[in-house]
């Protein structure tokens, strides 16, 4: 009888045991949940903040552009440059007070601080005031916008940074970033990690068969187009174009903007008619959409990249008034959850993304995109929206993920210089090493030389970005 009762305690005992694991791991379950739904929160509105900002600078930039019409049709040359001033001023600096909008929305969810998203605008503050302001000629590559303008947003992005930052900028566009290469594609290390051998089949099977050592990899460009006029952070995309208005707009479309934007001035609409204006002088400045930014977002299933496609679910019609690829605000958000079960810590991130809409009735009396006046800037943006992160995602080396960053910048030229030996620990560099052996690459090709026919293309997903693929 003791023995059977020893026996039963014992159960007990391993009973117990199992449900106090299991009611750990539920605890961690509903924490994670949690998280994460918190998380979705302060990312959502740190991008809708950010967003908002973006919305209100293009119509503030655009009420300018009409301020500029009025001033220059009064031949007021003072006016003119100050509004020029204030554009200038407005596309550079502006932005970078979006990031903290983004920090406030997204602190009063909860958030708190990220030294990495501090650490890395602090990096680049030392970048800007080192590389960009260091030329003093007119073929100095980072020419300013404005005399200072250099010294102004180093300013502006410590004084944002100075209090800490909850939300990171994930479409950060360095002007010095490295530029549309595969080590430069976070894909291209999950593939390699994953040994996804279907995606170097789509992507870059060609460099799969023919790679041999770090030295097929060559240099890796730098943009060779920079609008500096704009904000690395949450980018306008605007462009600041110098030539006379009449050379853009015929006499028709400007009398046409005059009657829509401006009270009817017989005196003034006279003097342009005559040509006695500043709408005829080149040297006037105007704010204007930079196309290949603000060109057409979507082309039935397939998202439009700086004029190539790839393949992207969306469910329905987007009116064409609002396909415009334009500007958008990608905002990242991380908090710790700690295990019961585990006595762990877990890291877990979100991204969101918004972009402003608007529309404007063109020089037809139709409806259009925000570009319908020969891209124009005019008052135009009426909401902002949540997008997917994918849809408006750029170039994956725009994030605001600490590690990432360092890999681009620090060990990605040391690895083309040296090889895979040089490189540091980072996650990104072993990958690389992993790489560079032969036997790995060898066993890619064994496969694919099998079961290449079983690849499918997959539509949209794989996204660096972490929480979710496409978000909203």
């Amino acid at each position: 009888m003791k023995k059977r009762r020893a026996q039963v305690a014992l159960y007990l005992i391993f009973a117990l045991v199992a449900i106090f694991i299991l009611v750990l791991l539920t605890i961690d379950t509903f924490l994670a949940v949690r998280i994460k739904t918190k998380l979705e929160d302060r990312g959502d509105a740190a991008a809708l903040a950010a967003a908002r900002r973006q919305a209100w600078l293009i119509n503030e930039i655009g009420r300018l552009n009409i301020a500029h019409i009025e001033a220059a049709l009064d031949n007021d040359q003072e006016k003119c440059a100050q509004i020029e001033a204030e554009q200038r001023r407005l596309a550079l600096i502006e932005p970078v007070y979006a990031l903290r909008d983004a920090d406030e929305a997204a602190r009063k969810n909860g958030a708190q601080p990220r030294k990495e998203f501090s650490d890395i605008l602090e990096n680049h503050v030392r970048v800007v005031r080192s590389l960009y302001s260091s030329g003093s000629g007119e073929m100095d590559i980072y020419q300013e916008s404005y005399p200072g303008a250099w010294v102004d947003y180093a300013s502006a992005i410590l004084d944002v940074v100075g209090g800490g930052i909850s939300a990171g900028a994930d479409n950060i566009e360095f002007h010095n970033a490295p530029h549309n290469h595969l080590l430069l594609n976070k894909l291209f290390y999950n593939a390699i990690a994953g040994e996804d051998w279907c995606w170097f089949l789509f992507e870059c099977e060609g460099f799969l068969n023919n790679y041999d050592s770090y030295l097929d990899w060559g240099g890796v460009p730098k943009k060779e187009e920079m609008a500096l006029e704009n904000s690395e952070i949450f980018s306008l995309h605007l462009k600041a174009w110098q030539g006379a208005f009449t050379e853009v707009f015929t006499p028709k479309e400007i009398a046409e903007l005059i009657n829509r934007y401006l009270d009817k001035d017989k005196k003034r609409v006279a003097g342009f008619l005559e040509g006695q204006s500043l709408l005829d002088s080149p040297l006037q400045t105007w704010f204007f959409f930079d196309m290949p930014y603000w060109s057409q977002w979507f082309d039935g299933r397939r998202l439009v990249e700086g004029g190539s496609y790839r393949e992207f679910p969306i469910v329905g019609k987007i009116k064409d008034q609002y396909n415009v690829r334009g500007c958008a605000a990608i905002v990242r958000v991380i908090d710790e959850a700690e295990s019961f079960a585990t006595d762990s810590t877990s890291t877990h991130s979100w991204c969101a993304a918004a972009k402003p809409f608007g529309s404007l009735w063109d020089f037809y009396g139709e409806i259009g995109p925000v570009t319908c006046l020969k891209g124009l800037v005019v008052p135009c943006m009426q909401d902002v929206r949540l997008v997917p992160v994918d849809s408006v995602g750029g170039e994956n080396l725009t994030t605001a993920e600490w590690d990432w960053v360092v890999h681009v910048r620090d060990h990605i030229p040391r690895y083309l210089e040296k090889g895979p030996h040089s490189i540091g620990n980072c996650w990104y560099c072993s990958q690389l090493r992993r790489w560079d052996l032969r036997t790995f690459r060898e066993r890619g090709k064994r496969w694919l030389k099998y079961h290449a026919g079983e690849c499918l293309r997959p539509v949209g997903g794989g996204s660096y970005h972490g929480g979710t693929s496409h978000a909203h």
